[in-house]
């Protein structure tokens, strides 16, 4: 269980220190403004890709135990419920930028007409996503990833293990992306946060 956790940590530790604003000034002030807005974002979740490769990967030649698995007709349920939240996740692109969110864009933009924009990752959306699935909870893609990990119907020690610490960084990481949007968009994303909870859908009834 310590290894899981200090895999995991070190995974955890990376991905929330290269998201700070302290850690892009500072590579800011090292490589250059123009190198934040073209490369940063693709490099970000490269970084993030490959990190999350190798924990999983380490954690999967770690010794396990099952613990428990779901009967046949459980089963398809709980992977039916995990289906429905990837694509309940899936359906934020639909308002995002999806080559400019990886940070592809960015990039094709100065290397074929030589052009910088945006914030500090280079990306150019300005306004506060609040339609669709962002109705229905503030997080989509942290809600779609906490199915999918707690909707597992084979368990074992390392599953579980992981499980939990993946739950915890959902929750950590929307706590985060909340404070950075009320730091970009002020009262706007205060009466969001009024009218959209956080990451338990809640639909009411239309009068």
């Amino acid at each position: 269980m310590i290894s899981i956790v200090l895999i995991f940590l070190t995974f955890a530790v990376i991905h929330s220190m290269t998201v700070t604003q302290k850690f892009k000034d500072a590579c800011r002030n090292i490589f250059g403004d123009t190198f934040m807005r073209v490369f940063y974002r693709a490099l970000y979740n490269t970084v993030s890709f490959i990190t999350a490769f190798i924990a999983f990967f380490l954690i999967h030649r770690l010794p396990d135990q099952e613990l428990w698995a779901a009967p046949l007709w459980l089963r398809w349920i709980m992977y039916g419920i995990q289906i429905a939240g990837l694509t309940f996740g899936s359906l934020a692109f639909e308002y995002l930028d999806t080559w400019e969110f990886m940070g592809f864009k960015q990039i094709w933009r100065y290397a074929s007409r030589h052009e910088v924009g945006g914030n500090i990752e280079g990306q150019t959306q300005k306004e506060l996503v609040t339609g669709g699935v962002y109705g229905i909870v503030r997080h989509p893609l942290y809600f779609a990833g906490l199915v999918i990990f707690t909707f597992n119907p084979h368990v074992t020690f390392n599953t579980l293990t992981v499980t939990v610490l993946a739950d915890l960084y959902f929750l950590f990481g929307m706590f985060i992306e909340e404070r950075r949007f009320l730091e970009i968009f002020g009262d706007q994303y205060r009466e969001y946060m009024k009218r959209v909870p956080r990451f338990i859908p809640r639909w009411k009834r239309r009068v």
